[in-house]
């Protein structure tokens, strides 16, 4: 992995062109998904949502109503995946979604490595007690796999305020217009 420094000593800056975003599809997805399209459009960066569908075990004993359950919950997500591109869109941001299947970490960590990700923006919440003995919480293993420099978002809690985000400067990309 290259570091920054060598990144901005080859061709006189550090730019950020692709940025690759991985959401779960929870609550906190449209806010992990719009923080990653603010540094998109800083960066004038293509944006890529993706999601991973991880296959559920069935016995040899199965139904056809669970596979079909099954089958209607993957359209269900790869809908929400689809709006939720749409709503990045209108934001302006050039946007493209990738609805992959198998074990997540595993499955983020070469796309981004195929599409040759810049950056990987990635959630993280703070663990339940529950959830942190069960090892629920994805980022960790993300950001040890990634070929790319991870940026693990954590959502404001309700309460606090919001504020534009300053990414700082960097020479060369264009600068955000105050609203």
């Amino acid at each position: 992995m290259r570091s920054f420094r060598a990144e901005a000593s080859d061709n006189g800056s550090f730019s950020i062109e692709k940025v690759l975003v991985a959401v779960n599809l929870s609550d906190h997805s449209e806010a992990t998904a719009s923080y990653a399209a603010e540094i998109a459009l800083f960066f004038q960066a293509s944006l890529t949502i993706v999601y991973v569908y991880r296959i559920v075990p069935v016995c040899e004993y199965a139904s056809e109503t669970t596979f079909t359950v099954l089958e209607d919950q993957r359209r269900d997500l790869q809908r929400m995946l689809n709006i939720l591109t749409q709503k990045v869109q209108k934001r302006g941001v050039n946007c493209e979604s990738a609805f992959l299947v198998g074990e997540p970490t595993e499955q983020i960590s070469i796309l981004a490595r195929d599409m040759g990700a810049d950056l990987l923006v990635t959630a993280s919440r703070q663990p339940t007690f529950l959830g942190g003995i069960l090892n629920l919480d994805k980022a960790p293993p993300i950001k040890n796999q990634a070929p790319c420099p991870v940026l693990i978002y954590h959502e404001k809690s309700e309460g606090e305020a919001t504020t534009l985000r300053n990414f700082g400067i960097v020479r060369g990309a264009k600068q955000p217009e105050m609203v």
